[in-house]
């Protein structure tokens, strides 16, 4: 077995959203690398186990998919790799053209079977989870090679049963929801199949671009369980794991236990309300550019690059934590004349109510109750009030950043951003930073000048014509003696 198989045999981001009781695979192997004494995180499924059984495979056009029809890790449906191919190029399709997120890159080799995939192809492996060690997992998004942990992978569940005594469930045990009840049944595995692709899809389009060996972040979770939702919206299993910060509103975001960041699916649904559906691209886009930084501040970066001039990200965050109060039984109290941004709101917990907290931490919203009459006073903090009554008051704070949002220019010398330019998508475009206090001037491809826009040398300069010139090249330049540069116009 190659070195990296042997010793990184990394399973990563197990879909929680499936059903209360299930566990992170990341959560067990960050433990086991801390702790090398511990038992190997994945038992290894002997040769032996699949000597003699065929391994299928089913080629799509994005995909190939390996699967067995006997053995442990035998399809209990015969069209259950029909359905599996069905939702993987629905998803494909979601990810990649109406979500705008950029290529996944597939392994080399799968962990499971060890096949080699051909060119071209995204490998997809149908196992029995609790039998190569991973209980409760319904998929299994993961890299092979921690030299390339772009290039991943995707293991799903055979038949959504117990096939050897896992944890504390025995054999034969049904994986179940609160929701959708037994998954093993005709009629019911589906589901589970439908949202489990759409999930871990979502992991490999992230993955990509942004390096988990190295970094981490709540938003991964978060937006793969929203994105989850917006594919397979008949499922509804995300809901089981909203309590989790429903429950326990005042922390914050950034500071999330490891299996609580499925309840943010619901930020992801309201930012894709309010910004468009491909703005998770740019987040992830931005990740890349810089891991370290907390996703507030990616959200921050989107609003000052993408949004309209008196568009706010703190004034953003706070309208999503005074809509989100409006769930479970105060859903009948929807004050705003437009709908819900979630049809679900109704089905989700009712947020809990705290005291006033003196100080609230950066990525934070709270809900208080105050005496008729009083106002929270928390430093930096939005607050607003929602309900009124003769006794007492309910307030919405929020808070989603330590301090004002100062954008750093994602280039050391003077340049262009966005560029490409899609006006529909960021109707200003930016030159930065300044190199001496000339300013700057814009000119379409045959030299005719379109703007001059002063400056001194730091400055970040923002265009927005009144009127578009024709989509293609345009220059730009420091004035006063600055060399050409190429500024793409796409309509």
């Amino acid at each position: 077995m190659n070195v990296f198989y042997a010793v990184f045999f990394i399973a990563l981001f197990f879909s929680l959203s499936f059903g209360a009781g299930g566990r992170c695979g990341t959560v067990r192997f960050i433990e086991e690398l801390k702790n090398p004494q511990k038992k190997t995180l994945a038992k290894e499924y002997s040769a032996e186990s699949l000597f003699g059984v065929q391994i299928l495979e089913r080629i799509t056009p994005n995909f190939i998919i390996y699967y067995a029809t006997e053995g442990t890790d035998a399809i209990k449906f015969a069209v259950y790799i029909d359905s599996l191919e069905k939702y993987l190029e629905q998803a494909y399709k979601l990810h990649k053209d109406t979500l705008g997120m950029k290529n996944i890159r597939g392994t080399a080799r799968t962990a499971y079977y060890r096949k080699n995939v051909p060119s071209g192809r995204y490998p997809v492996e149908v196992i029995d989870t609790g039998a190569w060690g991973y209980c409760s997992t319904y998929g299994q998004t993961r890299f092979n090679d921690v030299r390339r942990p772009g290039e991943t992978q995707i293991a799903i569940e055979n038949n959504f049963i117990y096939d050897v005594d896992c944890e504390n469930k025995k054999k034969g045990t049904p994986f179940t929801s609160s929701i959708n009840e037994d998954y093993s049944k005709d009629g019911k595995w589906h589901l589970a199949l439908k949202a489990t692709v759409f999930h871990e899809l979502y992991h490999s389009f992230q993955m990509a671009q942004f390096n988990i060996l190295k970094y981490g972040t709540f938003w991964l979770e978060a937006s793969a369980t929203g994105v989850e939702e917006r594919g397979a919206p008949e499922v509804n299993d995300y809901i089981d794991y909203l309590k989790s910060i429903f429950h326990n509103p005042g922390n914050s975001m950034e500071d999330l236990k490891s299996d609580e960041g499925y309840g943010y699916a619901t930020l992801y649904l309201f930012l894709s309300s309010e910004l468009g559906q491909k703005f998770d691209s740019h987040i992830w886009d931005y990740f890349s550019k810089y891991p370290e930084e907390t996703f507030a501040v990616q959200l921050a970066r989107y609003v000052n690059i993408h949004g309209g001039e008196d568009e706010n990200v703190e004034d953003l965050f706070h309208k999503y934590a005074t809509h989100i109060f409006y769930s479970g039984l105060r859903a009948e109290l929807w004050p705003y004349l437009y709908k819900p941004f979630s049809d679900d709101m109704q089905m989700w917990p009712t947020w809990k109510i705290n005291a006033a907290p003196s100080y609230l931490p950066a990525g934070t919203f709270d809900f208080v109750r105050m005496p008729n009459g009083a106002t929270p006073s928390v430093d930096s903090a939005k607050i607003t009030l929602l309900l009124k009554d003769n006794n007492y008051q309910i307030w919405a704070l929020s808070r989603l950043l330590e301090k004002d949002f100062v954008p750093p220019t994602p280039f050391k010398e003077f340049a262009a951003y966005p560029n490409p330019w899609r006006p529909k998508r960021s109707e200003k475009v930016k030159f930065g930073p300044l190199p001496n206090s000339g300013g700057v001037e814009i000119r379409t491809a045959n030299g005719a000048l379109l703007k001059r826009i002063d400056g001194k040398t730091g400055d970040t300069l923002t265009w927005q014509p009144e009127k578009l010139p024709a989509p293609g090249i345009l220059y730009y330049r420091t004035l006063p003696y600055g060399k050409n540069k190429m500024l793409i116009l796409e309509h």
